[in-house]
């Protein structure tokens, strides 16, 4: 979890009345080296924590090198003797200045703009060359020889063993700030401490879940006796060095060194126990990882601690760890509680939850507000609808499964809602259980289908209009023209023959129209008869070529017994008519034929199909044309209205078939191709 090899950090003072300078100047330092900067507007706010020795450099970053930054020099020279303090001038400052605020107790004077590497080598060499001399524990570092307790001890040690058991209820404590203060208020009270400051690592973010905590280093002051609140707000440890890095690693009591002992390997270790006034060090652990660290000064009597209430203390904080912990997920519990309330209140759809005893455990706003306003702590399963109350009801008490539904207000105005019942079932499968409705508006879902569906008829009718439009004129076209004339011309032959020939043409073709209209409305007539499949195709082609006026043959191959089809005649010879006539309209070339060919396959369900290619002497259905071929009103020609393709894949369709228009791939593809099921 921790790297093996201890991190030089260093405590860094900034100075600076410049609140938009600051930040950057903190982020660019901590990029470049490992810092823990806090940040004052003068040293009059920070001289405290200073004189404790609580930092390891001071950096005054002024815009002015003027006799008030030279005070502010002395005075932090005779606070802290040992501190590293650097000023940071602008550019544009007067030659003479660097002296002067050298002479003023500066070690260093720097002028912007500046490189933040450079300037975090600077003052880590700075911080390590004020760094006092170490001080080393004595050999063995571990605990003192054990003394002989006298009655006194044997008493304190007794009031110890009591208030060890006691601290086991401290594991139900839901704050845990309050509980730390107040238990090294009642340790001082009991041990007789003169001050102790327990550091804990932080905790989680409200807006993490538990197990998501961010692996800080940092070992923020959660409770503090006897230090001053000053160096409590501004000073920490931290697991890279110094006490943190030592009891993380080695979670074992460490006593502060004494002078004539041999050198710490960590000399943190000696500045952070005189910064804090601690002789003692204690890790605080929850059984399973070293949760932070506890600095304990001398006895208020002046006598030192022995090794059996050191012990006691460490379990004493172990019980400490453990309520901690416990703490914490609380605030985790809390916050992910609070943070789910606050993602359903402010959603548009209502959400309400029911328990097995049918009483209200959560409402939201919205819920709330579509029962008018009731106050969630007064709801009740019958201020719901009827409807939806009994079918809540149902899913609570009987387990049952409810598909969504939709439920209607029509008092003071119309307004539709869809209601979803989500049992909430534990993994014990006992009833009743818990259940969950969701209400969703669709008031305004429903209004902007109706207004889309109005919208998509007024289209689809200007369309037919149009369409129609254009072919009745069309019709009639040659038939006033022939009215004109008709007076002064009746008396020829060839008028007569060309009024009859238009009559006869023009109401052929308002005839069709009124077949396909009469076909859309009922293309779903069922089959009812046997009819010949031969005969069909042959008639229908003849009514095909008499309306194109086409001298066209029909070619029929076929290696089948005759074919009987199950159909109702007229609309499947109708069909085959648009069939044939789209053909017919594309032949082109000498031989204008058609070719119908006949075969048969097996569907996956084991029935046998009717499969009718047909195939025209033109070139074919062009890749876009095929794929848009039977949609209504589609046409690649100047005539017509574009339902022939359509009416005949309807037809098809109510038969049971299928209506499939393909481009050609090779010259002798065919261009459509229907499958119709045979009788059994």
């Amino acid at each position: 979890m921790f790297s093996p090899q201890p991190t030089e950090v260093t405590r860094l003072l900034l100075i600076t009345d410049d609140l938009a300078q600051a930040p950057a100047l903190q982020a660019a330092l901590s990029s470049a080296a490992d810092f823990q900067i806090h940040h004052r507007l003068a040293l009059a706010d920070a001289r405290g924590p200073l004189a404790a020795g609580a930092f390891d450099a001071c950096v005054f970053l002024s815009a002015r090198p003027d006799a008030e930054l030279s005070a502010q020099l002395a005075d932090a020279r005779a606070t802290a003797a040992q501190v590293a303090l650097v000023v940071v001038l602008p550019a544009g400052a007067a030659p003479d200045a660097q002296a002067r605020l050298l002479s003023a107790g500066a070690d260093s004077v720097l002028f912007a703009p500046l490189d933040p590497a450079t300037l975090a080598a600077n003052l880590t060499r700075l911080a390590s060359r004020a760094a006092p001399s170490p001080v080393a524990p004595p050999a063995g570092a571990g605990l003192a020889a054990p003394a002989r307790l006298n009655a006194k001890a044997a008493a304190l040690s007794s009031a110890l063993e009591v208030l060890r058991d006691f601290s086991q209820v401290l594991g139900y404590s839901l704050d845990y700030r309050q509980l730390t203060h107040h238990f090294i208020l009642k340790l001082r009270e009991v041990v007789g401490l003169s001050r102790i400051a327990i550091f804990l690592e932080p905790v989680a973010s409200d807006a993490l879940p538990a197990g998501a905590r961010p692996d800080t280093s940092a070992l923020p002051c959660a409770a503090a006796i006897g230090v001053p609140a000053d160096l409590v707000e501004c000073f920490s440890l931290t697991r890279k060095s110094g006490l943190g890095r030592q009891l993380t690693l080695h979670p074992q009591i460490l006593r502060a060194p004494t002078p004539s002992a041999a050198p710490l390997l960590d000399p943190k270790i000696a500045r952070e126990f005189d910064v804090l006034g601690g002789q003692v060090a204690i890790p605080v652990n929850d059984r399973e990882r070293t949760l932070g660290v506890a600095v304990l000064g001398g006895r208020i009597t002046g006598g030192e601690f022995s090794d059996e209430e050191l012990l006691l203390v460490y379990h004493l904080l172990e019980e400490l760890g453990l309520a901690v912990k416990n703490s914490w997920l609380h605030h985790q519990l809390v916050a992910s509680h609070r943070l789910f309330g606050h993602v359903l209140n402010g959603l548009t759809v209502g959400a309400l939850v029911v328990g097995g005893n049918q009483q209200v455990v959560y409402a939201n706003r919205a819920i709330i507000d579509f029962l008018k306003g009731t106050r969630a702590d007064q709801l009740d399963i019958a201020d719901l609808p009827p409807e939806i109350a009994a079918r809540l009801h149902d899913v609570v008490e009987n387990g049952a499964d409810a598909e969504p539904f939709f439920h209607e207000l029509t008092t003071p105005a119309p307004r539709y809602f869809r209601v979803s019942l989500l049992p909430l079932r534990q993994p014990s499968t006992r009833l009743p259980q818990t259940a969950m409705l969701l209400l969703e508006d669709f008031t305004k879902i429903r209004a902007a289908q109706r207004a889309e569906i109005e919208s998509s008829n007024l289209k689809l009718i200007s369309l037919i209009a149009r369409r129609f439009a254009h072919e009745i004129r069309n019709a009639l076209v040659p038939l006033t023209t022939h009215a004109q004339l008709f007076d002064s011309e009746i008396g020829q032959e060839d008028f007569r023959a060309s009024l009859k020939e238009a009559l006869n043409r023009e109401t052929q073709r308002i005839q069709r129209f009124t077949d396909q209209m009469l076909l859309l409305a009922r293309s779903d007539q069922p089959p009812s008869e046997l009819a010949p499949l031969e005969d069909i195709l042959r008639a229908s082609f003849e009514k095909s070529r008499a309306y194109a006026g086409s001298d066209a043959e029909l070619e029929i191959k076929s290696t089948l017994p005759p074919v009987m089809l199950r159909c109702n005649r007229s609309s499947l010879a109708h069909a085959f008519q648009e069939i044939f006539l789209n053909g017919l309209q594309a032949g082109s070339g000498e031989d204008r034929r058609l070719t119908v060919s006949l075969s048969t396959v097996t569907s996956a369900d084991g029935r046998a199909n009717l499969v009718i290619a047909v195939r025209d002497s033109g070139s074919g259905f062009a890749a876009e044309s095929a794929a848009r071929a039977t949609e209504p009103f589609f046409t690649t020609r100047n005539t017509g209205v574009g339902l022939g393709l359509t009416i005949a894949r309807r037809v098809i369709e109510a038969h049971s078939g299928s209506l499939d228009v393909h481009p050609r791939l090779r010259p002798t593809d065919p261009d459509i191709m229907i499958c119709l099921p045979l009788p059994r």
